[in-house]
């Protein structure tokens, strides 16, 4: 857990200041173009949607078959090629399928204007995300996360409030805008083949998938496949949302939502950076028969992630209306903060549930994950088309809460019953108390006339309440004693034990 901490906790930092950028942007610049926020959000998230279709799998065997090949001259090549074909078929499929797939949309009320006047777009940008995916998964191969981090969401956070500003300032156009964002990722592909070449890690030679024996291009394709519709079903499960408030509602429902989205993400900060380091750990154990370090890092990950979301969620929930309240379009947000509740507790429940995913993906029951996958998928989709229609924006939230809470309650009593494995101890007992005891503080918290007092205040009261329960009910966890290392290192405090 030590490497995966220490890799973790520095991309955190990276996440962290981009969130900054990303708070500012959310806060003043957003929703300043609600109109062209929406359509920026719902390009990227479309096409992401449609990446995981076009890779159907591919990218996940960068990681799954990174133990058994790493020294194998030309593997990343051979992965890749493997992604490229699947790129072929499915865009030929696609195709093919069209026009029925748009009518079956049109019966049920969706606007498919929106999806057929950006298609190009959508399909070039999610090429670009198929082959960015292989990049950063080949690089947290090589325990290397933080440049891909800088790359990817540093700079992400940055060129979007941009790309607004842009358009309020009339510098560019509407229809502008979907171009832009592919030329993005264009750049973003650019930097992430530089890094990893530098690294050592761009293995590329002759060697195609075909270059392996029957038998193993058998087994890949048939991982493959079912690592495909588990990564379709997770997807749909975590951002159909967006697809549909765009398509049953308007862009600005898009970018009100985006905007609680954003903010309920950046809980997810710590769950992202340590499980993008612990994937190909549990890999590698998984292939070992290691199970002790599988449940080390189960349950680690688990009380370390939900440490940050928990505080990060109350701090959030607690300044929320005075947030709202300084931004632009405050009369417009202030009716969907319920959105951000919900979403937010969908992270706490991911978090919590630590690393099952992963876990079921490179064990021999991986294909089980796949039938949860398209049950809930089914799930949250039935659940955002009947509560968007009642409750607009907020019930997409709650469609998303619902899915994601099943969805890893299932997988943790599998886990369970399969491996004996359980990602919760005494420690996790002790964080849920003093998460609840803060909430309920939290609530209590008197508000100032002057906003700034509050945004201030609440969050420094709050995590020295967090911090002292913590230590006063002796609760141990990786994430604290590296805090506090490097608080000691950076104002020369020293903590007590």
């Amino acid at each position: 857990m030590g490497v995966i901490a220490r890799q973790g906790i520095k991309r955190s930092i990276i996440s962290i200041v981009g969130v900054l950028i990303g708070t500012i942007s959310t806060l003043f610049i957003y929703p300043l173009e609600h109109e062209a926020n929406g359509l920026a959000q719902f390009i990227a998230g479309t096409a992401a949607l449609l990446s995981i279709f076009l890779g159907f799998g591919s990218s996940g065997l960068v990681v799954r078959y990174f133990p058994e090949f790493k020294k194998l001259k030309g593997y990343f090549g051979i992965v890749l090629s493997f992604g490229l074909i699947n790129i072929l078929i499915t865009t030929v499929l696609f195709f093919i399928f069209k026009n029925p797939i748009y009518s079956f949309l049109q019966k049920y009320g969706f606007d498919i204007d929106k999806i057929n006047d950006n298609i190009i777009s959508l399909f070039i940008l999610a090429v670009l995300l198929i082959l960015i995916r292989f990049l950063i998964y080949q690089s947290s191969n090589l325990k290397r996360i933080v440049i891909p981090a800088f790359i990817n969401e540093f700079l992400y956070k940055i060129f979007f409030p941009v790309l607004i500003l842009l358009y309020h300032f009339d510098y560019i156009e509407f229809s502008t805008i979907p171009y832009a964002i592919v030329g993005f990722y264009a750049v973003s592909f650019v930097l992430n083949l530089i890094y990893l070449k530098t690294i050592g890690g761009l293995d590329i030679s002759s060697k195609t998938i075909f270059s392996l024996p029957l038998s193993k291009v058998k087994e890949m394709y048939s991982y493959a496949g079912f690592s495909g519709l588990n990564f379709i079903s997770a997807t749909i499960t975590s951002r159909i949302d967006i697809l549909m408030i765009t398509m049953l509602v308007a862009f600005t429902g898009t970018s009100i939502y985006s905007i609680f989205l954003f903010m309920s993400n950046v809980i997810a900060i710590p769950n992202v950076s340590l499980n993008q380091i612990a994937s190909p750990v549990i890999s590698g154990s998984m292939r070992e028969g290691d199970m002790q370090n599988i449940d080390t890092i189960y349950k680690k990950t688990s009380l370390n992630s939900f440490i940050i979301g928990a505080i990060l969620f109350i701090i959030i929930w607690s300044i929320l209306p005075n947030l709202v309240a300084i931004m632009p379009s405050e009369k417009d947000l202030m009716p969907y903060i319920y959105v951000f509740l919900f979403l937010g507790l969908s992270k706490l429940v991911d978090m919590f549930t630590s690393v099952n995913s992963y876990i079921m993906i490179y064990s021999k029951y991986y294909r089980y994950n796949l039938l949860f996958l398209v049950v809930l998928a089914v799930l949250n989709i039935l659940l955002n088309y009947f509560l968007i229609g009642k409750y607009g924006i907020v019930g997409a939230a709650i469609a998303t809460f619902v899915s994601m809470f099943l969805y890893n309650i299932i997988k943790l009593f599998f886990i369970k019953a399969k491996f004996d494995l359980f990602p919760f101890d005494k420690n996790s007992v002790l964080i849920v108390v003093i998460g609840i005891i803060v909430f309920l503080v939290s609530v209590y918290l008197p508000n100032f006339d002057f906003v700034l007092i509050n945004l201030v205040y609440k969050p420094v009261l709050l995590i020295i309440i967090y911090y002292l329960l913590i230590k006063l009910m002796g609760l141990k966890a990786d994430i604290i004693d590296l805090g506090e290392k490097m608080i000691n290192k950076l104002t020369g405090i020293k903590f007590g034990n």
